[in-house]
């Protein structure tokens, strides 16, 4: 009950911010884990928050695109399995650089590992960016969304 005051009570936006950056980078951990709860206590701050998961997952996924970019044969060779190259180049070729979208809306598949791919196949820099402002911005206003049309039945169940 305290955490749903703190959370209600405080301003989380650089929180967002940062863990969405650290998760699109190298953290396990997304957002979510900080704002879906803000949401369901507070649902008037589905825009401003939304917004900044969606700058930092963005401007960190793009600094992984980069990376990949510049040094995608060091990056593939120590730190993705071939396994997942293979999935990854299998997604590209059936969808083509819009698997961004749907990977970064929907975390099924392991959205770096595409930015990764598509940093090594030296795709458009401005077209990554832009499937990913819609893949995220979808995925993030998708939650929001739902959790303010479903809020009220949720929080009997966290209490």
């Amino acid at each position: 009950m305290e955490f749903l005051n703190w959370l209600q009570n405080t301003d989380q936006g650089i929180t967002l911010f940062v863990l969405s950056f650290a998760n699109a980078i190298f953290l396990p951990v997304g957002p979510e884990v900080v704002f879906i709860p803000i949401l369901v206590v507070s649902h008037s701050k589905l825009i401003p928050y939304a917004i900044y998961c969606i700058i930092g997952s963005v401007l960190g996924l793009m600094v992984t695109f980069f990376i990949s970019y510049y040094f995608s044969q060091t990056l593939v060779e120590k730190y993705i399995s071939a396994e997942k190259i293979k999935s990854g180049v299998a997604v590209f070729s059936k969808y083509g650089p819009w698997a961004l979208i749907i990977a970064a809306t929907f975390p099924v598949f392991p959205f770096r590992t595409l930015v990764v791919i598509s940093g090594c196949l030296k795709q458009r820099p401005l077209s990554v960016f832009s499937l990913l402002v819609i893949g995220k911005t979808l995925r993030f206003f998708g939650y929001g969304l739902l959790i303010a049309k479903l809020g009220e039945s949720i929080i009997k169940y966290i209490r």
